[in-house]
């Protein structure tokens, strides 16, 4: 068929062909590669919004004056010198989608003017969308609050200084001094910590700070797209589970030509943060424990860890995201990995011929698919956190947000996904194919899930126990007269070990034998003169033998004995010798390398599993965390307890468990746990008691279905019970 033949049998475009359309005025369009791939940006200054345009679409738009009609259009952008293959020059089907694009966006200027009514239509259409997005994720949404351009003009002295270069150096140099602080004070910045974070006044202040925070956040990005000429004219809150979070419409920096300044805006933000935590953290390690010292480790936090693992995390569309496209010439990176997983899905699943996949090449085919499955997997993992997180503080209403996000979110489309299958045109010839291959992949999906067994443990944290047995201890206090073993020596039970001195003692032992000496000869002359006085003598005669008797034990324990028989370690060489030990002190232990044991605490949804179905225990130590010992059960405690044996396992030793800050001791924890202790086979142990260990229960290997039915269990137990 001649082209002449095509025209006239398109009644399509029959009914376009003498169209003369032209682009609004406030359009702008500039050059762009894109990984050595080029690309035209049309810019809209009207709303902000950007389209990114292939080349034989530039070619057509150019031609589109007001004058030409779209015969003339399609002849102006179709000679062959202007394109490397022969496919990339324009057709009248790639004109007519076009058109319907540049129509839809609302960027053609034709000599007949679309239809009102569907214009009425379109915008009608948007805003049922906005509201069905709602529907979809009640726990975002957002309300405009208009134009902050005019302030951002007031502030841009400020815009200059923060783009300056010498501003660069000291943010440089503050936050990486912070950072070396971070690693210096560790320790202090983790332990016993977050266990307040997480306590109901805290979230409450939390809540308060963040949004406070995050209007920083958002100025940062608004003044460095003002510095550089650009426009921002829409801000707004958007609420995120409840938390009103302000907003600015930085669009603008994608037009900017410059690739350091798209980033500078899009990493403005972060910036602002990471500041802020810095100056907070070096404030905060000068402070003394306070509601300041509090606030700004909130600060802390909000501005470091949300930053970097929220902010920047380029999985979720965020600023870490735009980064990440505009660093590596990716745009529009979320919605091409969906096109390509979708492409994969068509083109090899269901054997349809007409798609097309969205990557130039096959590096950026499997980057685009696998940025697909992760953020995927991501943001399931982000939907579940949410809904436990609002479960945790409210479980009525965690419920009612976790049935309707899981709807909205998983079973909506997979519903969307069934309707494309039985009813989709171009699936017309390919429908049995797609509805067997999707079939056997859900099958073997769920076959997987409940019928192939999966590897299952559990993981606690513990603490390198030393019994009683080996622990010695001081029975008199004294002053240290004489080391009788050496360290490093092995005793026997009960051998002596240290010989202690105290005058006191033995001067109130001489003063009640005398006393003792005094009274019996009273006795003996009241005897023959008056029997009741003597009676009277004689109990006084039976309470200071009884004195004697605990006096004279405590002389005897001015020698210290060995409780067992191992090896002698002094643990507290500074006292010795020649320095007082109070009665209960701890100086020395007894080791005992074949009865090493660690003591866990265990949650009340861990210990079940672990009692009844357990194959074996592996521990590690933090000292060597690359060493895994085995392990055996030797007994548990099976009341439930809620004092830790050590202050490692609780959050403020930086343990997992959450401890009452309102206890002193750091030992006494929130919610009742279990202790377990293991013996360890084959260790030798060099005075470290006290060291965290993480244990892991293996378990018999069960499909992961029963592994969740039992989580879910659990957490319905633990919320809502």
């Amino acid at each position: 068929m001649t082209e002449s033949q095509a025209s006239n049998s398109n009644p399509v475009w029959q009914r376009l062909e003498s169209l003369r359309p032209s682009l609004p005025r406030h359009i702008h369009i500039q050059r762009r590669d894109y990984n050595g791939e080029r690309w035209y940006i049309l810019q809209d200054k009207s709303n902000g919004r950007f389209h990114r345009l292939t080349p034989s679409a530039w070619r057509l738009i150019s031609a589109m004056d007001g004058r030409n009609s779209l015969s003339q259009v399609l002849a102006s952008a179709a000679h062959a010198e202007f394109y490397a293959a022969e496919d990339e020059i324009p057709t009248r089907d790639d004109l007519i989608h076009l058109l319907q694009y540049l129509h839809v966006a609302d960027l053609l200027v034709c000599d007949l003017p679309p239809n009102t009514q569907e214009l009425f239509a379109r915008r009608e259409q948007k805003k049922q969308q906005r509201w069905l997005r709602l529907l979809m994720n009640p726990l975002t949404w957002n309300i405009p609050l208009g134009n902050p351009d005019r302030l951002l003009d007031k502030l841009m002295p400020v815009a200059r200084l923060l783009a300056s270069r010498p501003m660069g150096i000291v943010w440089l140099l503050v936050v990486g001094y912070a950072l070396l602080q971070v690693g210096v004070h560790w320790t202090q910045l983790t332990q016993g910590h977050l266990d307040r974070v997480l306590s109901p006044s805290n979230l409450f202040l939390l809540w308060l700070t963040y949004p406070c925070f995050k209007v920083l956040h958002e100025l940062g990005h608004g003044l460095f797209t003002k510095v550089w000429g650009g426009q921002v004219n829409d801000c707004g809150l958007v609420f995120v589970v409840g938390t009103p979070l302000p907003y600015v419409d930085a669009s603008a920096a994608t037009g900017f030509q410059s690739k350091r300044q798209r980033l500078m805006v899009g990493a403005a933000g972060m910036a602002v943060e990471l500041f802020l935590a810095a100056l907070a953290l070096l404030l905060w390690l000068q402070l003394p424990n306070g509601f300041l010292r509090d606030f700004l480790y909130n600060i802390i936090i909000i501005g470091g860890v949300s930053t970097l693992f929220f902010n920047g995390n380029p999985l979720m569309r965020f600023d870490g995201y735009h980064l990440l496209t505009d660093a590596f010439d990716l745009p529009n990176l979320a919605t091409r990995a969906n096109q390509q997983f979708s492409y994969l899905l068509r083109r090899y699943a269901y054997g349809l011929s007409g798609v097309f996949s969205p990557a130039v090449n096959y590096r950026e085919a499997v980057l685009l698919t696998g940025y697909s499955v992760a953020a995927f997997a991501y943001r399931l993992f982000m939907l579940f956190f949410i809904i436990l997180l609002v479960a945790n503080y409210f479980p009525t209403l965690g419920l009612v947000i976790g049935c309707w996000l899981l709807f909205f979110q998983l079973l909506w489309p997979a519903l969307k996904a069934l309707n494309y299958l039985m009813s989709d045109k171009q699936l017309a010839s390919k429908r049995a194919r797609a509805l067997g291959v999707t079939g056997a992949g859900v099958a073997l999906a769920i076959l997987l899930l409940v019928a192939v067994p999966m590897p299952m443990s559990t993981s606690v944290e513990a603490v390198l126990w030393l019994p009683d047995e080996a622990r010695v201890k001081v029975e008199s206090s004294g002053e240290v007269a004489q080391l009788l073993v050496v360290d490093g020596t092995t005793v026997e039970q009960g051998q002596e070990l240290v010989r202690l001195h105290n005058p006191v003692l033995m001067a109130n032992l001489a003063v009640q034998q005398a006393h003792l000496r005094e009274y019996e000869a009273r006795y003996q002359q009241a005897w023959v003169e008056d029997r009741a006085q003597a009676q009277l003598f004689e109990q006084d005669i039976n309470a200071i033998k009884a004195e004697i008797e605990l006096l004279q034990s405590r002389v005897v324990n001015l020698v210290v004995r060995s409780p067992s028989s191992g090896i002698f370690r002094i643990t507290r060489q500074y006292h010795l010798p020649g320095s007082f030990l109070r009665q209960g002190d701890e100086f020395a232990l007894i080791e005992k390398p074949d009865s090493v044991r660690v003591r866990a605490a265990l949650l009340q949804d861990e210990i079940g599993l672990v009692r009844q179905a357990t194959a074996g225990v592996s521990i590690k130590f933090a000292s060597n965390p690359l060493q895994s010992i085995e392990a055996e059960m030797a007994q548990d405690i099976p009341v439930a307890t809620r004092e830790l044996p050590s202050q490692v396992l609780g959050a403020q030793g930086g343990g997992r468990l959450a401890v009452d800050s309102t206890h002193p001791s750091g030992t006494r924890v929130k919610e009742e746990v279990f202790l377990l202790d293991l013996a360890l086979n084959d260790f030798v142990q060099s005075g470290r008691y006290g060291e965290r260990a993480y244990v892991r229960f293996q378990h018999p290997a069960e499909p992961l279905a029963a592994q969740w039915y039992r989580a879910l269990q659990q957490l319905f137990i633990r919320h809502f019970s």
